[in-house]
C-alpha cells in the first residue's frame, strides 16, 4: 500500500512539474518566440554582413589587380584610395609617370604610398626611389640631401644606407662638395664586412668613388 501511495505522489509531482512548464510556456510563448526570432534575425544579419565584407573585398582586389594603364589605374585608385591592394595599383601608376617623365606626379603617389600601412622595408625603399625622382628632375642638392638622410639613419637596414650613402657620395662629389662626399663614403666603409649582397655591392662602389675624392688637409697648427 505504501508503494502505491508512493508512485501516485510521485507521478502527481511528475503532473504537477509538466503543467507548471507547460503554463509557463503558455504564459511565455510570445516572449520565448520572439527571442528566439531576434536570435536566428541576428545571426542572419551577421551572416549578410560578412558576405557583403567580402563581396566587396573581392571586388576592390578584383578592380584594383587588373587595372592596368593611368585610366584605369586613376579610376580604381578613386574609388579605393585607401585599401590595402591600393599600393600595388600606386606603384603601377608611378612606373607610368616615371617613364613618361612626370616626376611631380610620381611624387605625389609615393607619398600616398607612405601614407599607407606598408613594411618598413617598403618605406624605406619608397623614400630611396623619391630621392632618385628628385635626381631625375634635375634637383642633385635636393637628392642629395634626401640620400645623406637616408644614409645617416641608423634604424634602416645596411643595403639601403649603403645605397643611399652611395648616391648621396655620387652626387656630392659632382657638386664639388668633397667634404659630404668622403663622409657619407665614410659611412659606409665603417659599417666593415657586412654579409648582405646589396650592402656588399655599394661598398666594392664606395671604395671606388672614394679613390676620386680629395679632401683638402687641415692646416697645420703652427709650433709656438
Amino acid at each position: 500500500m505504501t508503494k502505491v501511495k508512493l508512485k501516485n505522489q510521485d507521478a502527481k509531482a511528475v503532473f504537477d512539474d509538466f503543467e507548471r512548464f507547460e503554463m509557463f510556456v503558455h504564459e511565455r510563448w510570445k516572449w520565448m518566440v520572439t527571442g528566439g526570432i531576434a536570435i536566428v534575425a541576428a545571426v542572419a544579419v551577421y551572416g549578410g554582413i560578412v558576405y557583403v565584407h567580402t563581396q566587396s573585398e573581392n571586388k576592390a582586389i578584383s578592380v584594383l589587380g587588373v587595372a592596368e594603364n593611368e585610366q584605369e589605374l586613376t579610376a580604381a585608385l578613386t574609388q579605393y584610395p585607401k585599401h590595402q591592394a591600393s599600393v600595388r595599383a600606386r606603384l603601377r601608376l608611378i612606373r607610368i609617370f616615371t617613364d613618361e617623365k612626370r616626376y611631380d606626379e610620381a611624387l605625389a603617389q609615393y607619398s600616398l604610398v607612405l601614407k599607407s600601412d606598408i613594411p618598413k622595408e617598403a618605406r624605406w625603399r619608397a623614400e630611396l626611389e623619391m630621392a632618385y625622382l628628385q635626381e631625375l628632375k634635375g634637383k642633385p642638392e635636393e637628392a642629395a640631401k634626401e640620400f645623406d638622410r637616408i644614409g645617416g639613419a641608423q634604424f634602416i637596414a645596411d643595403d639601403i644606407r649603403c645605397e643611399a650613402n652611395y648616391a648621396a657620395g655620387r652626387l656630392y662629389l659632382s657638386l664639388k662638395n668633397n667634404a659630404d662626399a668622403d663622409k657619407c663614403l665614410k659611412r659606409i666603409t665603417m659599417l666593415g664586412e657586412v654579409s648582405i649582397p646589396g650592402a656588399e655591392f655599394w661598398q666594392m662602389q664606395a671604395r671606388y668613388l672614394a679613390s676620386k675624392v680629395e679632401v683638402p688637409a687641415a692646416p697645420a697648427v703652427a709650433a709656438k
